[in-house]
């Protein structure tokens, strides 16, 4: 079998019963355990990207996975909804302070270049995931419109794979982050997913709230496209770092960054169209 299918065969059959296990039958205090399992795995994702920017952990790695954690403590508690905000910017603003000393060692040549380093690693992953935690906070939400989101993530990375093999030949390498990426699996994915969003919704409807066909559509376009650059800019970044793989937690499928980087990229999307979905209701 090949390897790419594989790993991607054992994401879905074993991740994915994993997630929508915690959520079903663990929904007590807004779904702790899938909270607390995101927060360590945006803690590890954390670690991996600091060490693709910098080449080590630094400091501000360690604060980073706060984002989730205080966006989880939000919703639980109750807490004002900017909260989660105001620590992402305090966060922005002390490791630019940082560079106040720390650029004396180069005169401050390199505190640009380290300055957007941290800016981009305090907001990947830890902060954009923190979206989809923000998602669990909204009221009227249940597990079934959470587990949405892992299909639809899940089934764009499935029929991209998918549409590439079977109409892929010739019209690959267009991207050089991606070379084995197709114009045949883009477009698949994306089209399957709207499709599979439509789906969803005809099988799940008395278990969601109202969707309209505008947003069905644009859940489907909006989740596949943000998926797909997930995928796409994981691979820059790593081309960049001269890597692989950002780690090696999950045999087979490198480390947290490999694993969920359509995940990180689109939960803000997702979160933002469904709390305008509930809005419209």
């Amino acid at each position: 079998m090949d390897r790419n299918l594989r790993d991607r065969l054992i994401t879905v059959f074993l991740g994915l019963p994993f997630v929508l296990g915690i959520i079903f039958f663990v929904p007590q205090l807004n779904h702790i355990a899938f909270s607390l399992f995101a927060v360590v795995i945006c803690a590890i994702g954390s670690f991996e990207m600091s060490r693709l920017l910098f080449g080590k952990a630094v400091f501000i790695s360690y604060l980073a996975p706060v984002l989730p954690l205080v966006q989880y403590l939000q919703g639980v508690l109750g807490l004002n909804s900017q909260v989660p905000d105001l620590v992402y910017i305090f966060l922005l603003m002390l490791s630019f302070a940082i560079e106040i000393k720390a650029g004396e060692k180069d005169d401050f040549k390199g505190s640009l270049a380290r300055s957007a380093k941290s800016a981009l690693l305090i907001t990947y992953p830890c902060y954009f995931f923190s979206f989809f935690l923000r998602f669990l906070a909204i009221e009227g939400i249940t597990s079934y419109a959470i587990i949405m989101y892992f299909v639809l993530v899940f089934g764009n990375d499935i029929f991209a794979y998918v549409w590439g093999r079977l109409f892929g030949k010739g019209n690959n390498g267009i991207l050089k982050a991606s070379p084995k990426k197709s114009v045949a699996g883009f477009v698949g994915s994306f089209v399957s997913t709207i499709a599979l969003c439509f789906g969803y919704y005809a099988i799940f409807k008395d278990n969601l709230p109202y969707i309209s066909v505008l947003f069905r559509i644009l859940l489907g376009v909006g989740v596949s496209l943000s998926a797909n650059i997930g995928d796409l800019i994981e691979s820059v970044f790593k081309r960049s770092a001269g890597v692989k793989d950002s780690g090696n937690i999950f045999p087979g499928r490198g480390g947290a960054l490999d694993s969920i980087d359509s995940e990180i990229a689109s939960a803000p999307v997702f979160f933002i169209l469904f709390k305008m979905i509930m809005e419209a209701l």
